[in-house]
């Protein structure tokens, strides 16, 4: 069996996040003729993990517009996945684990969408649910 990719539990592996901002944009590269393509690839943000204890970098596809969220704002991430590699170095090896996902969105708008069941209640002016 070979491991692909690990998909982790949200809340433990990452705790809560904050958008930390963008750090920068990776493009397709030409093997053929050695060079980088203007074609976008995917976009490296930066969050902030409580789970992780610091800054982590998060990879999202080029076709996923830009993210224009506000310093320290509450994020999650959609489909996460965290691969690996290596580069042996001698007698020892470099591991790189990257993080990626789907897309990264504010929290708000998340609990916004799914709505909450206390504002569909109404509620009696005298304060009491008599009927």
């Amino acid at each position: 069996m070979e491991l692909k990719y690990i998909v982790p539990d949200k809340e433990k592996t990452f705790g809560a996040m904050n958008f930390l901002g963008y750090n920068r944009d990776r493009f397709q590269y030409d093997r053929v003729n050695n060079r980088r393509t203007d074609i976008l690839e995917a976009r490296v943000y930066n969050l902030g993990s409580s789970g992780q204890g610091g800054q982590i970098e998060v990879t999202i596809p080029g076709d996923v517009e830009l993210k224009e969220l506000d310093f320290n704002e509450p994020v999650e991430l959609v489909n996460p996945m965290i691969t690996s590699s290596a580069q042996a170095n001698g007698n020892f090896a470099t591991v790189r684990w990257t993080v990626t996902a789907d897309d990264i969105v504010p929290l708000k708008s998340r609990s916004a969408n799914t709505g909450s069941n206390s504002a569909s209640k109404t509620l009696n002016p005298s304060g009491d649910d008599k009927k």
